[in-house]
């Protein structure tokens, strides 16, 4: 009895031969499908990371243009500042002559292409390694964040300045001390803190100096006194820190003849004056946009009539890791009416910007 018991037992036992995995065909089929979705996955990530690093560039492209021309408008919003004067071309200047950067007389120059002459001055002083074919710009003005009431009436002209505090200056600082009705730009050549006072002599002991010490007129305590500034604005290339055999264009600007670098990628900087030629009688209103240098553009006297500047920028991205562009040799930009073309074959995406501003000061 025991015997059948155990015959009945194997009988039981569950069949297994169909439980034996994956066949080979099957095992191929199973990889193919997942190399293909592995080969889709990696697109779309290499896609997505593509879109990502170009979209990256872009911003970064568009940010230095809108930090550029942010700093361009603010500044040329106050070319001619003079404080609460409102006739702005009643400055005496006492500095040095022959000194380009200082030149108060007038609150703005222009360059163009990078080549001659600056208007209206004549002057040809260019800024080392301004790139060719660009434009620059000089603004002059006072500086309003830094204001000084003077503490005491000046005995005669010649006499040095008794000022309310002289925290913020220094030996060697072009200043202006201004009323209502009239300016002097000078340089200061002792800073007195004990007894707040500053000294204009004349020499050349500091640069660019002062020609006499006499000013204009005696100021009194109605008088301010402020930093004299002036900020020359072009572009030029300068080494690519990552890429010893590339260049990157950059817009610098010098303040007072101390040059720093504003912005990354500017490649291209090109200026036009709205001048006002109404008639003897101005209206304040710019009816042409004109070049510097060009006719009705040279005097100090049609100068007088710029109200607004138009300025156009060529933006470029920093690196030419976009693989699917292609700049061709030869391709043009229009930057505000001036035709850029570019020389060699690239992958550098760029962007054109305009903006135009309205002159308060002159």
């Amino acid at each position: 009895m025991g015997g059948a018991t155990v015959s009945a037992h194997i009988k039981n036992v569950p069949h297994r031969s169909g439980m034996l995995g994956f066949s080979l065909a099957e095992l191929m089929i199973a990889i193919t499908i997942g190399l293909i979705i592995l080969v889709a996955v990696s697109a779309v990530f290499v896609s997505s990371k593509r879109t990502h690093s170009t979209q990256d560039r872009l911003a970064r492209l568009q940010e230095n243009a809108r930090f550029a021309i942010h700093y361009l408008t603010r500044d040329l919003r106050m070319a001619g500042y003079t404080g609460c004067m409102s006739d702005g071309t009643n400055v005496n200047n006492t500095l040095n002559a022959g000194s380009f950067v200082y030149n108060p007389s007038a609150a703005l120059e222009g360059l163009e292409a990078a080549a001659g002459n600056w208007y209206p001055s004549s002057a040809t002083t260019l800024p080392t390694g301004i790139k060719s074919g660009t434009d620059a710009l000089v603004v002059r003005r006072g500086d309003p964040s830094l204001s000084i009431s003077i503490s005491k009436s000046m005995p005669n002209e010649s006499a040095e300045l008794n000022v309310s505090s002289v925290t913020g200056l220094v030996d060697g600082d072009i200043i202006m001390v201004s009323d209502c009705a009239s300016a002097d730009v000078m340089q200061i050549t002792s800073v007195q803190t004990a007894s707040l006072k500053l000294q204009h002599n004349a020499g050349s002991t500091v640069t660019p100096g002062n020609s006499t010490q006499k000013l204009g007129k005696q100021y009194g305590t109605s008088a301010k006194v402020m930093k004299f500034t002036a900020n020359l604005y072009y572009v030029k290339d300068k080494t690519d820190p990552n890429d010893a055999t590339k260049t990157i264009p950059s817009l610098y600007m010098q303040q007072n003849g101390t040059e720093s670098e504003l912005v990354e990628g500017v490649e291209d900087l090109q200026i036009t004056y709205g001048v006002d030629v109404s008639g003897a009688t101005s209206d304040g209103i710019p009816d042409k946009y004109l070049k510097a240098g060009v006719a009705g553009l040279q005097t100090a006297s049609e100068w007088a009539r710029v109200k607004s500047i138009r300025i156009g920028l060529l933006v470029r991205t920093l690196n030419d890791k976009d693989q699917d562009k292609n700049i061709k040799a030869g391709s043009n930009y229009d930057v505000n009416g001036h035709t850029y073309t570019i020389s060699s074959a690239d992958k550098y995406q760029r962007r054109v910007f305009l903006t135009t501003v309205m002159l308060r000061n002159l």
